[in-house]
This record gives structure tokens, C-alpha cells and sequence, in this order.
């Protein structure tokens, strides 16, 4: 059997012992109990495993970053690397940045980057397409998630709650009169559109108010072309929704301006709300009432975990969620009493 075939779970499962375990093993960055490690290195040795051939392990000498972004064109991103890049130079680590999108979905398809770019550690600033490939690169690298998560996993990461932020901000298109809202989200693949649009059916079930199939989007990538088609598809039915939250601020200007096509008033007929309160939400017109995410410090705190796995092996599996803030701004109608 050809060892780039054998998955680090199956190597775990063989001697029955977790992740973490086979991953101080395969560093030899810990001790393990010297029974567990024979059994280790005989399942190895079973399944003809050679994980020092691959180039696979991290490099504790390198002071390269690997930074996996799926997307440039998502404004959010920019504060995130930003945060990045300022942690990583304040403990004398670079950023090497790699359009990971939908390209990078197996360990084996970091071999190649890898060989010829010794790293310390991987951020990772998008959707994991599964958790194996989680699973094969934890034993052989530090890994962190930023912003984004696989449930369910213990791999390091450091987001916000999704769920909350969505229902703080339908709840406040509630309190100001709304009651037929609609949601532009993302594609389902990604944890947050998940967790965003789960907020927003609880916060509209919650206040006895329907949701209708008809009024929800979901676009394939943070695009602002794609998002006008789905607005105009929403607003031009006859009982179009009062009030739209959209799960990026890129959406929620979209829905503005298809609004502005169909002589839809903002926020008069109709209120918008965005997510990730970006610059483009202060520059909008009307100014975009969002759900502020702090970005910089996701990215920030990222990396701050990331080197103190780099540095300390052992140290706990962390997760962490920053807080979020309702911004009011224009482009939501003003309280009403009722």
C-alpha cells in the first residue's frame, strides 16, 4: 500500500489512539507514553507510512506562515490578513498567501507547495471541504481556522458567534416594524452562511413570523453582480419582503441598489442590513446599518494562536469567539412603537 493512499485516521484508528497522540509522535515534539509510541510506529511500519519522505512535517526552524484564502474579492478578507500580517511580523514570522478556493481540498495537494517552502504552521481563512483533510494535516503541521470552522473538530480556532450576530440583527428589523424579511446569504458549504441563515429562521420562528422560501438567496460567491440578480429576483415579487438582512455588507449594497432599479425607497419601503461593517457600509448610500465583526483582531488572535501552538506543541486546543456589535446607520427605518 502506497503511503500518500494511507490517511492520518487510519494510521490513529490502527493502534486506536487519538490525533493528538500520533501527532507528537510524527513531531517528536512531546512525550508519549513509550507503549503507545511502539504501537504508533508499528501501525507506521504496518501500513508502509513514511511521513518524513513526504516533506509533510512542519518545519520548526521556518519562520513562513502559510496562509490559506479562498477568496480576494471578499472586502471582510483584507482587515482579517491584515491582523495576520501584524501578528506574524510583531513574532518575526511572513506570510505566504495561497489562493486555497476550491483547488486545495486533499493533504496531497500541499505536497508540492511544501517541498520547495519549509513552513512552521497553516492559517486558514476558508471552508474546510471536509474534515479529513483536517485530520491530515493537523498530526504533521499547527493548524488554525480563522474566522471559518469545522463542527464537531477540535482543530484551533478563533470566529464569532454567527448564530447570535444573525439574530441580533433580524430581531432588530423586528422591534422596528418589519415582518416579512428576507435574507440574502451565501453558499450553504460555509459554516457561517449556515450558522447565519439557522440565527435568522430562530429569531423570525421565535417571534411567531413565517419565513418564505421565496425571500431567501443563496449565492454562490461574495459577488456583487450575482447578489443584484438574486435582490432583483426577491423585490420583484408581489409580496415582496419589508425588510432583507444580507450576510455580507457587499450583499446588503447589492439589495440597495436593486432596490433603487425597481424605485424600491431605502429604507422608507424597504430596510437592509449588512453583515461585516466594511468601509463600503459607511460609503453606501444610505449608510448600511450592519453587524460589526471585529476583523482585524480574528485575524490577529489567529495568528497569535497559531504561534503559540508552533512554540508549545502540547498547549490546549483553543477556541475562541469574539463579540460582535449592532451598528445603526441609515438604511434601516426608525423605531417604531407597537
Amino acid at each position: 500500500m502506497k503511503s500518500h493512499k494511507i490517511t492520518i485516521q487510519q494510521i490513529a484508528d490502527l493502534p486506536n489512539v487519538s490525533i493528538e497522540t500520533l501527532s507528537r509522535v510524527l513531531n517528536n515534539k512531546d512525550k508519549v507514553n513509550p507503549k503507545t509510541r511502539d504501537r504508533i510506529l508499528r501501525a507506521m511500519e504496518e501500513l508502509n507510512f513514511q511521513p518524513r519522505s513526504s516533506s509533510m512535517i512542519s518545519n520548526t526552524a521556518s519562520r513562513i506562515i502559510l496562509l490559506c484564502v479562498p477568496e480576494f474579492n471578499n472586502p471582510f478578507n483584507a482587515p482579517v490578513i491584515e491582523g495576520i500580517q501584524s501578528s506574524a511580523r510583531t513574532h518575526g514570522y511572513d506570510i505566504l498567501i495561497l489562493q486555497s478556493r476550491d483547488y486545495y481540498t486533499d493533504a496531497d495537494d500541499y505536497t508540492n507547495i511544501l517541498r520547495s517552502t519549509p513552513i512552521a504552521g497553516i492559517i486558514i481563512l476558508a471552508s474546510v471541504p471536509n474534515a479529513e483533510l483536517l485530520n491530515d494535516l493537523l498530526p504533521r503541521f499547527p493548524v488554525v481556522m480563522c474566522s471559518e470552522h469545522v463542527e464537531g473538530n477540535c482543530t484551533p480556532y478563533v470566529s464569532i458567534d454567527n448564530r447570535a450576530a444573525a439574530k441580533k440583527a433580524v430581531n432588530y428589523l423586528i422591534s422596528i416594524g418589519c415582518r416579512r424579511i428576507g435574507l440574502v446569504n451565501s453558499n450553504l458549504s460555509f459554516h457561517y452562511a449556515r450558522e447565519r441563515e439557522r440565527g435568522y429562521l430562530e429569531a423570525l420562528e421565535e417571534a411567531n413570523l413565517t419565513s418564505n422560501p421565496s425571500w431567501i438567496a443563496h449565492i454562490s460567491t461574495v459577488e456583487y453582480s450575482l447578489a443584484i440578480s438574486n435582490a432583483l429576483y426577491i423585490l420583484s415579487q408581489p409580496d415582496r419582503p419589508d425588510a432583507i438582512f444580507a450576510v455580507s455588507d457587499l450583499y446588503a449594497i447589492s439589495v440597495i441598489k436593486a432596490a433603487s432599479k425597481l424605485g424600491i425607497r431605502v429604507p422608507e419601503d424597504l430596510s437592509v442590513i449588512g453583515f461585516d461593517n466594511i468601509d463600503l457600509a459607511t460609503m453606501a448610500t444610505p449608510a448600511i446599518t450592519t453587524i460589526d465583526q471585529p476583523a482585524f483582531q480574528i485575524g490577529f488572535q489567529s495568528c497569535e494562536l497559531l504561534i503559540e501552538k508552533i512554540r508549545n506543541p502540547s498547549v490546549e486546543e483553543k477556541h475562541i469567539l469574539l463579540e460582535t456589535e449592532l451598528v445603526v446607520r441609515e438604511s434601516t427605518a426608525l423605531p417604531v412603537h407597537i
